[in-house]
């Protein structure tokens, strides 16, 4: 079934609530916090957010950026991963259509946005996101598998795993310092996606993703935001890599492979 102009709007309404829960993961998960209790609350003054204080992106623009309470400021980074989750989830409504794989799909687009956030802001992929995130994906892909009977797309998509990790650790083994641990877990999530869709794709998505990550950490560099001696996080260029290729991937590598 291809996407209408309101399957649009639902997805970018169900990305924009899911990018409510992702800024609260974002900023709980990496300091191992439970992400569904306390209630979210002013880290300022500790008041507790009273719902209409927590739309996504609405809530910040009408209290301007700041606590109801206290003013203290809200960073602008919540809206942005809001935002970024909801239009996310359009471009892969968009691109998928509404088909049984959706699910698992619009799972992998927020845990995305999480991990990437996550990554810029603390270097690093926890195995508390990564984990959970893994398995989710593989019930929804098995039971996306089993409700059309395609389970080459399952087989596939557990090839890309295995294609897109084994060099990733390989690359970890030789180089650690150009290569953390978290972005060798990484791998195997993103290659597990992209082959649901075809081998081609995981090569893709890996190749772009080793070349956004070389022009991004150059650009670092050149423009002074960072030097030769820190981290730099490949996270989020991995991601990007990906998303870009599951997006966009098939009308341009149609080209190359007929």
């Amino acid at each position: 079934m291809s996407p209408t102009a309101a399957y649009l709007v639902l997805a970018f309404l169900g990305g924009l609530a899911f990018g409510g829960f992702a800024t609260v993961a974002v900023f709980r998960l990496p300091r191992n916090y439970s992400v569904v209790s306390p209630r979210s609350s002013c880290p300022n003054c500790e008041t507790v957010l009273a719902w209409y204080d927590t739309i996504p992106v609405i809530s910040w623009l009408v209290l301007r950026g700041r606590c109801r309470t206290c003013q203290h400021p809200v960073p602008v980074t919540y809206p942005v991963i809001e935002l970024a989750t909801g239009l996310v989830w359009v471009a892969i409504v968009a691109r998928l259509g509404v088909h049984p794989e959706l699910p698992a799909f619009l799972a992998f687009g927020t845990s995305l946005v999480i991990l990437s956030a996550i990554d810029i802001q603390h270097h690093r992929l926890p195995n508390n996101v990564l984990g959970p995130a893994s398995i989710v994906a593989a019930v929804l892909l098995v039971a996306a598998a089993a409700y059309h009977g395609r389970w080459t797309n399952l087989e596939h998509a557990a090839i890309g795993a295995v294609a897109y990790g084994v060099p990733m650790l390989l690359i970890g083994l030789a180089a650690p310092s150009a290569m953390g641990g978290g972005d060798v877990k990484f791998a195997p999530y993103l290659g597990f996606h992209l082959g649901w869709f075809g081998l081609t794709l995981v090569a893709g998505g890996a190749l772009l993703g080793l070349l956004l990550g070389g022009l991004g950490g150059a650009l670092l560099l050149l423009v002074g935001r960072k030097g030769l001696k820190d981290a730099i996080p490949f996270g989020p260029f991995m991601a990007l890599g990906a998303y870009t290729m599951l997006l966009i991937g098939p009308a341009v590598l149609k080209p190359w492979i007929g």
